[in-house]
């Protein structure tokens, strides 16, 4: 039995083996994405370095 069998899908893993972890790389990008979304749209005033009283 090979690793691939013993491990889980042939075709998947070929897949990946021919165009690289496309569903992988999307969840690192989405992960990525979300980091700067929350970072850019926070309303915590002191994490930007704005004065609150101004």
């Amino acid at each position: 039995m090979t690793r691939t069998a013993l491990l889980g899908s042939p075709i998947y893993d070929q897949l990946v083996d021919e165009h690289g972890d496309v569903p992988g790389e999307a969840r690192k990008l989405a992960d990525i994405t979300r980091r700067e979304a929350e970072r850019l749209l926070t309303w915590d005033l002191s994490a930007s370095g704005a004065d609150p009283a101004e």
